[in-house]
């Protein structure tokens, strides 16, 4: 066997060699057949192709290696860390409301739906992803019923996110008088932008009741995760100015996508007589369009992180943090704080970002973060709890297209009993989790930290 081996080499060389000079061939004789000023816009476009591709995968270089703070930031729940987290994201600081947790499809999806039969003024709708199957089925059967009763709906698509629904599912809505705009639709004016997106989940009715959290239309989010083809996930119920503020996340995206933009009553009930200063709970509700230099939606995770004295209970799908985030993680689990971290396990729909999360695993457990990756099916949920009282929750991803690229809106509520419910939900997932150990984790296949290591490579687009 190794004399055949030995035998075919050669011919191997001679094969290659052959190939290698027939494409040179090829090539000049491409280039000397066609006008010199041909040849230079065709290098033009190799270049610009390539250094387009630099700029939409690698060009986020504008991100702070390091952050330090001029003095100490102020207790969870502390006036000076409200002010500091207001000042920092540009996003004030307002009163009212109540945020509920709708605990997967079983939840929110009749409570949606109850909402919307219960429409008399407005309805705005606006999700990343809309895929055809029941969920969308009983959507767009409420959605059009309203709008057959006068009531206007409105309905903000992401080209992206709702790439493998048909227009035709929209035509009986739109024929009923409701309006539906698609964002940043793919063309020549656009091509440098086309790679950020509305992320955002913005739903509102009557401008006093929202919807907001990880979930979409989707039959992903059917049932109640209690199988792997159903996600688990956690979206949130919102009213009073919490829902009035949440339609701003809608109305900014849809005067550019629809040039349409929204005003009065039916919009914005007066609050004049709903809330005060000294009403509770305090929120911040960061509606972020993000510049390649803007670091609100990273801010907004890092200051809580920076200021809890006990517990940072961080749930994600997908785990990217930047070099500030992870230092800040591994510096408060150092000094005695609980950091855990809930992850997806082996049900995800991109590898890609679960082993670029895994590449950050092993410095994270030696500095005493504990990690935990949800075994039955894909980890959707998005939500934070620190100290048990300051709760983030809303689109965005803890990674770099929800820091820099997408359309996001994040709240920050501070509020006990939502935050107790929410460790609640976080510690009954933790149950059905695998813990991550040092020990174990060092035994790892060479593959699997290849993998990891390659995949940082994308970890901008992830």
């Amino acid at each position: 066997m190794a004399r055949a081996r030995r035998r075919d080499a050669p011919i191997l060389r001679r094969r290659v060699g052959a190939a290698a000079t027939e494409s040179r061939t090829v090539l000049r004789h491409f280039l000397k057949t066609r006008p010199w000023w041909q040849t230079v816009l065709i290098i033009i476009g190799f270049v610009t192709v390539v250094m387009t591709f630099a700029v939409l995968i690698l060009g986020l270089d504008d991100k702070p290696d390091e952050v330090t703070l001029t003095g100490e930031i102020g207790s969870i729940g502390s006036i000076d860390f409200l002010s500091t987290v207001s000042r920092a994201v540009g996003a004030p600081v307002e009163h009212g409301g109540e945020a509920l947790p709708l605990d997967n499809g079983d939840e929110f999806l009749p409570a949606l739906l109850d909402a919307i039969h219960h429409a008399r003024r407005s309805i705005n709708f606006s999700v990343f992803m809309w895929d055809g199957g029941t969920f969308s089925d009983q959507v767009l059967a409420a959605l059009l019923e309203r709008q057959q009763h006068g009531v206007p709906v409105r309905v903000l698509l992401d080209a992206v996110g709702t790439i493998a629904m048909p227009d035709k599912a929209f035509a009986p809505l739109q024929s009923a008088g409701a309006r539906v705009a698609t964002f940043r639709k793919p063309t020549v004016g656009n091509w440098t932008r086309v790679h950020r997106r509305n992320h955002r989940r913005a739903i509102v009715i009557d401008g006093r009741v929202g919807f907001t959290g990880g979930m979409a239309v989707s039959d992903k989010w059917l049932g109640h995760a209690e199988q792997p083809n159903h996600w688990r996930d956690v979206m949130f119920k919102v009213t009073g100015p919490m829902a009035a503020s949440l339609q701003a996340a809608f109305a900014d995206v849809w005067a550019t996508a629809a040039a349409e933009i929204l005003t009065g009553p039916d919009m914005y009930p007066d609050r004049a007589a709903e809330v005060s200063p000294d009403e509770t709970p305090s929120f911040i509700h960061l509606i972020n369009s993000p510049a390649d230099d803007d670091q609100s939606m990273a801010y907004f995770y890092l200051l809580p992180v920076l200021a809890a004295r006990e517990r940072v209970w961080i749930a994600t799908p997908y785990f990217i943090p930047d070099d500030p985030l992870k230092a800040a993680l591994m510096a408060q689990a150092r000094r005695g704080v609980d950091v855990r971290l809930l992850l997806p396990g082996p049900h995800i729909d991109n590898r890609l970002n679960r082993w670029s999360a895994q590449s950050h695993y092993a410095d994270l457990i030696n500095a005493g973060v504990r990690i935990f990756e949800y075994e039955p099916t894909f980890l959707h949920s998005k939500f934070a709890v620190f100290d048990g009282r300051w709760s983030v929750f809303g689109s965005p991803n803890v990674n770099a297209r929800s820091r820099h690229l997408d359309e996001e809106n994040a709240y920050g509520v501070l509020d006990d009993s939502l935050g107790r419910r929410l460790e609640q939900m976080f510690a009954a997932d933790l149950k059905r989790s695998d813990e991550i150990k040092l020990d174990s984790w060092g035994k790892r296949s060479v593959l699997a930290r290849f993998l990891q290591w390659m995949s940082k490579i994308l970890d901008e687009q992830s």
